[in-house]
């Protein structure tokens, strides 16, 4: 073999490796809320308030719900700020919500197309809210959330 097409053979391999590379994941999800979606603003997305009482759900894939005692078990859409928690909780201005934990708020009931992008994979609600069956558990949209009792 020339010198000319080892070089060619080598630097095509280099390029291969450099673009598999570049597809592999790099660390923790870029996702920064994982699968724990939140609202900008309260009351950003539109509908009539209403005081809400349950309890958190967490489901085996991450996902948080609310089990509004009969009414439903719909994933819930975060007040502003909130963070993931360790494990499938919630950290809500350093107050943590985890599974069973029975909490009072306030928020709006919602499909999942009624949230910006709700009805696409490739958005921000979209893709959560479909993961986490939002589109046929329904939506829960809190504006505030504390521990009940």
């Amino acid at each position: 073999m020339s010198a000319g097409r080892a070089f060619c053979g080598a630097a095509a391999a280099v390029a291969l490796l450099a673009a598999l590379a570049a597809c592999a994941p790099t660390g923790p999800d870029t996702n920064p809320t994982g699968y724990l979606a939140r609202q900008d603003e309260p009351g950003t997305i539109p509908g009539a308030r209403l005081v809400v009482r349950g309890t958190v759900v967490a489901l085996d894939n991450g996902c948080l719900m609310l089990d509004r005692d009969g009414g439903g078990v719909p994933w819930i859409v975060w007040p502003p700020g909130t963070m993931p928690g360790d494990g499938a909780t919630a950290d809500v201005a350093g107050t943590v919500y985890a599974d069973g934990d029975e909490v009072t708020g306030t928020g709006t009931s919602a499909v999942l197309a009624d949230l910006p992008g709700g009805n696409s994979d490739a958005t921000y609600f979209g893709a959560q809210g479909h993961h986490c069956g939002a589109d046929s558990a329904g939506v829960m949209v809190l504006d505030s959330i504390a521990h009940a009792g």
